[in-house]
């Protein structure tokens, strides 16, 4: 902030007013708190208030409310005094405080032999002030977290939970009471604006008023989504729980202070809601103190079971055999501690303790996906619900370093989602799939978490490895769709040159020759000469077409395969190559499907015309060998590419139309290449399966190659070894 000499700007004026106006209330709150600390240390033992309960206990029980309330409404009306819930807690602050002082006067003045002043007043201020809290506590259920009402019918329902409460309020100043047992002088001391009223008239004020608020915030979070959802959770069940253990908890020693402790965790969670919405290690408090409320109440109800058997049987509370039952009830907690605790770790991070099930649903997920644009989106879906996650991503990385994300997050209206999860904390966990790392999974942490536990990171690890598998098959799924379209592109491309091919070039030579035949015959009687001339003309015509007839069934298949058979081919094609080519095959390979022998045979041409392009190589070397699968290794010498003392051993290939086409024919039979510089040179090597789906060839070994591939007089008896000016696919494509 900019200090300067002259005035603040006015737009921070007034929330400076609204802060200094928090830090008087909470002096305020802390002077009664210091005050009614003094009174009920003062106060003679064994005073009973009019409602009958213990003036010292009950002192105590509002003190220990008041401080809390103070810390949580100072905080919140002093850091963001538009949020409503700041002065609805200091409210509740100067209520508690206000009761256990007033309370604590009276008490003083009639029961400890002090004369003072404002018995009566006091009484009814206390009273006022004790009523109080429950209203506060329903506006805050039903305004929470963003201080209006909930639209629709849930917020008349939250209207009324606080109608009720507030009608029950008017009980605490209208309350006609009566001292208990009063000295002399304060027998006739009575609330002279009481109005006579059945006790449980107000108890049924409150309790339904409270009841309905907490099955608002039930129902609101049942409805929620996204972070409204995470924030309205932690309040709901707090309440619910509250609620539900609050009757068994008070039926124990001091159990009224012990119910205290809902309340406590209540304001924790407003407190880490308004001021940062994701406060460090709050669900671990939440955590524990869900566990210990459970405990406390179902220790109690095995107590108090316990105790009702004793009382079915005749036996008085009290006696030995109530310190059975007690004893019962404390063994009871080691084993109801485990069951409790995950409980409570399922409903607040999902299914992390129990990995088994994690993994079951993911690979249902992988089973059930229905396609495989489904498949990724749908399995992290279900990582995230499963482990009540808010977010999570599988990033892909793509072979030219592109990187592609499919996101599973919460979206709910509290606040601007995006922008939270842009700066939420993640922890990473990388993709990897035969030794190659292909992207990550990436999960965001959950509220109040600043990293994952040891067990959840192994469990994610684990998932990791299987989202790794699906994410390989979503990449190769994806490559495949991409070679199809390719494929089906150069077919196309294929089918429209042959079409300009014969439509422009065959097509007028013939039409010409008709034309000149026409001619010829018509002429022929007259002018014999003429006439062989235009005979000669159609025979030129005719050689000529031929030729390109015989170039465009040469591209759509080499006849020499059909004729020859590979090896021999590839023998008569090289020997025309530019550079001296060593040639190392078996005698013979087996039947191979006419779709890999011309995959072959253009791999080899079109490597070999390559490296006479662009290598520099003074010679290379083909070899074949026919397996599992038919390999090609195509090895030159060249040294081509120099930049800066690099060279081509450190170089790497830039990927041209060659090499481009040498790899699509590979994979689109369903074989591998590879390829680049070594130190020796360049090398390229091709694997080609020696079956195809639908192809007809048996998987037969040790099948001779075709009978005119015997015919070949440079074959040797192990293998052939022929010179020929080429060279090997090289350096560029």
């Amino acid at each position: 902030m900019d200090v300067t000499g002259g005035d603040p700007p006015r737009s921070l004026q007034p929330r400076a007013r609204w802060r200094w106006l928090a830090h008087a209330l909470a002096l305020t709150v802390l002077a009664l708190v210091a005050v009614g600390v003094l009174l009920v240390v003062a106060t003679p033992s064994g005073v009973t208030t009019p409602s009958g309960d213990s003036a010292s206990r009950h002192g105590w029980s509002q003190l220990m409310l008041a401080v809390p309330f103070l810390v949580a409404g100072w905080l919140l009306a002093a850091r963001r005094p538009e949020v409503p819930f700041g002065w609805l807690a200091l409210t509740a602050a100067l209520t508690h405080a206000g009761a256990a002082a007033g309370t604590g006067w009276a008490m003083y003045a009639v029961y400890g032999g002090h004369d003072l002043p404002g018995v009566v007043t006091t009484g009814i201020l206390s009273g006022a002030f004790e009523a109080t809290a429950p209203v506060m506590m329903a506006t805050t259920w039903a305004t929470f977290p963003y201080g209006r009402f909930p639209r629709g019918r849930i917020g008349w329902l939250a209207a009324v939970s606080i109608g009720l409460c507030a009608v029950g309020w008017l009980s605490g100043p209208l309350w006609d009471f009566k001292l208990a047992d009063p000295p002399p002088k304060y027998a006739d001391v009575t609330n002279p604006i009481g109005v006579p009223f059945p006790g449980w008239l107000p108890v049924l004020l409150f309790s339904s008023g409270l009841l309905l608020g907490s099955v608002v915030m039930v129902v609101r979070w049942l409805r929620a989504e996204g972070e409204l959802r995470r924030v309205l959770r932690w309040l709901a069940v707090v309440n619910a729980v509250a609620i539900v253990s609050t009757p068994l908890v008070v039926a124990l020693p001091a159990g009224e202070m012990i119910a205290n402790v809902g309340t406590v965790v209540e304001l924790v969670v407003v407190v880490a809601v308004v001021l940062a919405n994701r406060v460090y290690a709050i669900e671990v408090v939440l955590n524990r103190t869900l566990v210990y409320v459970l405990l406390t109440a179902f220790v109690a109800a095995v107590y108090a079971a316990g105790v009702a058997v004793l009382a079915a049987f005749g036996q008085a509370v009290g006696g030995p055999w109530s310190v059975a039952a007690a004893l019962g009830a404390a063994f009871s907690l080691a084993p109801a501690h485990s069951r409790v605790q995950r409980i409570v770790n399922r409903f607040l991070y999902g299914e992390r303790d129990e990995p088994h099930t994690v993994a079951t649903r993911v690979a249902a997920r992988l089973e059930t996906a229905g396609s495989v644009e489904a498949l990724l989106p749908s399995l992290v879906e279900a990582l995230a619900r499963t482990l009540r996650l808010p977010r999570a991503t599988v990033e892909l990385r793509g072979d030219d370093g592109s990187v592609q994300a499919v996101t599973y997050a919460d979206t709910g209206d509290a606040g601007n989602e995006t922008d939270r999860s842009a700066g939420a904390a993640t922890a990473r966990f990388p993709l990897v799939h035969q030794g190659e790392e292909i992207g990550a999974l990436v999960v965001g942490l959950r509220s109040g978490q600043g990293t994952l536990g040891v067990r959840e990171s192994r469990l994610l690890t684990d998932i990791a490895r299987q989202v790794a598998v699906a994410a390989s098959n979503v990449r190769l799924t994806e490559a495949l769709m991409r070679s199809r379209e390719r494929i089906v592109s150069a077919a196309e491309e294929e089918r429209r040159r042959l079409r300009h091919d014969l439509h422009d070039g065959l097509g007028p030579v013939l039409t010409a020759a008709a034309t000149k035949l026409d001619a010829a015959r018509n002429i022929a009687g007259r002018d014999l000469p003429r006439a062989t001339s235009l005979l000669a003309d159609v025979r030129r015509d005719l050689t000529s077409a031929l030729a390109d007839l015989r170039r465009l069934v040469y591209a759509l298949r080499p006849p020499a395969l059909d004729e020859l058979g590979l090896l021999a081919a590839l023998r008569e094609t090289l020997r025309g190559a530019a550079l001296p080519v060593t040639l190392t095959a078996p005698d013979t390979l087996p039947p191979l499907p006419p779709a890999v022998e011309v995959a072959a045979y253009r791999i080899v041409t079109e490597a070999v015309t390559n490296v006479a392009r662009h290598a520099g190589a003074t010679r290379c070397d083909v070899t074949i060998d026919c397996a599992e699968a038919l390999t090609i290794e195509i090895r030159d010498d060249g040294q081509a590419r120099r930049s800066e003392g690099r060279t081509a051993s450190t170089a790497s290939w830039t990927p041209g139309v060659g090499l481009t086409s040498m790899r699509e024919r590979a994979t689109a039979l369903g074989g591998t290449w590879s390829g680049g510089p070594t130190a020796a040179g360049g090398r390229v090597v091709v694997e080609l399966p020696r079956t195809l789906a639908g192809s007809g060839v048996p998987r037969l070994p040790n099948t001779p190659d075709r009978p005119s591939a015997q015919h070949d007089g440079n074959a040797n008896d192990a293998n052939v070894e022929d010179t020929v000016n080429t060279q090997l696919a090289g350096s560029t494509g």
